[in-house]
């Protein structure tokens, strides 16, 4: 079994485990639904989910929380049914979407359940951000069919509520805007050891691995360094590129990689993906975190 798959079977059995606590009204769901900008499907869900229809609300915070789990729970069924979209796909075109939608679905799962998880040390601000990647995933998942022209088929079935019950919790946990802080030119959030290797005259000597075309470094590929690198290294792991035009996409498995050039113009890192080529924006970068694979 997958490390997401167990994931998703813990998750639904607490999910199921939790319920049945004490119950409220149908006026009470209808009076907290009214005050988010989609009271329709808040208050239809909440009153026919199995697992949340029998819990307490006392305060905006409760109701915060029933939302959440809540989308947790429809975010699971619709991950369900995206995959089993997979024999409707009826060209490469659709499948590039679909498989797009299949990972962003298991991030946004992932981001809502760090809001529910309670060993999580974070602020509202935290959960705003969470929340707010958890609903562009979902954008971005729609915004591949269209990218495609394929809309009109796959993307049908696909039809739920996640993101208007995302657009709820987003409401109900909002923050003002404030102005970021700095200190020494840098965000505060930026930790010292990182902005001394940022300010370093030549970050590049402080390099784990060097990567060069002419065979110089350790590797010849940024590729090759990338895979390379330890999982979690403690620290910044920081991978010299020297000048040259390296024609490869980039997917990064591990947490912590920096990379480092010579500058703008000598060091090139290129790919050819596209939206032109059948590529959805999600899947094209030429430098982008590497995907999970999940499932078979």
């Amino acid at each position: 079994m997958s490390t997401f798959n167990l994931f998703i079977t813990l998750l639904v059995f607490f999910l199921l485990s939790s319920s049945f606590v004490s119950s409220y009204s149908g006026n009470d769901v209808q009076l907290w639904c009214n005050q988010t900008p989609n009271p329709q499907p808040c208050e239809y869900f909440l009153t026919n989910s199995p697992t949340q229809r029998n819990k307490e609300i006392n305060q905006k915070s409760d109701f915060l929380q029933l939302s959440l789990q809540l989308v947790q729970e429809r975010a699971l069924i619709a991950h369900a049914n995206t995959l089993s979209l997979a024999s409707k796909c009826r060209n490469p075109r659709e499948t590039a979407a679909w498989t797009d939608c299949v990972e962003l679905y298991e991030q946004t799962i992932l981001k809502v359940n760090k809001t529910l998880d309670p060993n999580t040390k974070s602020s509202q601000v935290d959960t705003q951000t969470w929340l707010s990647t958890a609903l562009t995933n979902l954008e971005t998942c729609k915004a591949g069919f269209y990218e495609l022209g394929v809309q009109d088929y796959v993307l049908s079935f696909m039809s739920n509520n996640v993101t208007q019950l995302l657009s709820n919790t987003l409401a109900l946990n909002m923050v003002e805007y404030q102005e970021p802080s700095y200190r020494d030119g840098f965000p505060t959030w930026v930790k010292p050891g990182d902005r001394k290797l940022l300010q370093a005259s030549s970050p590049a000597s402080k390099a784990n691995v060097v990567v060069a075309k002419d065979g110089s470094g350790k590797y010849t590929t940024v590729s090759a360094a990338i895979n390379a690198a330890p999982m979690s290294s403690g620290g910044r792991y920081v991978i010299y590129v020297k000048s040259g035009v390296y024609n490869e996409q980039v997917e990064i498995k591990a947490k912590n990689i920096m990379l480092v050039g010579d500058g703008i113009g000598k060091t090139i890192i290129t790919g050819s993906k596209s939206v032109g080529g059948g590529t959805t924006t999600f899947s094209s970068a030429t430098v982008g975190k590497k995907k999970q694979k999940t499932f078979p």
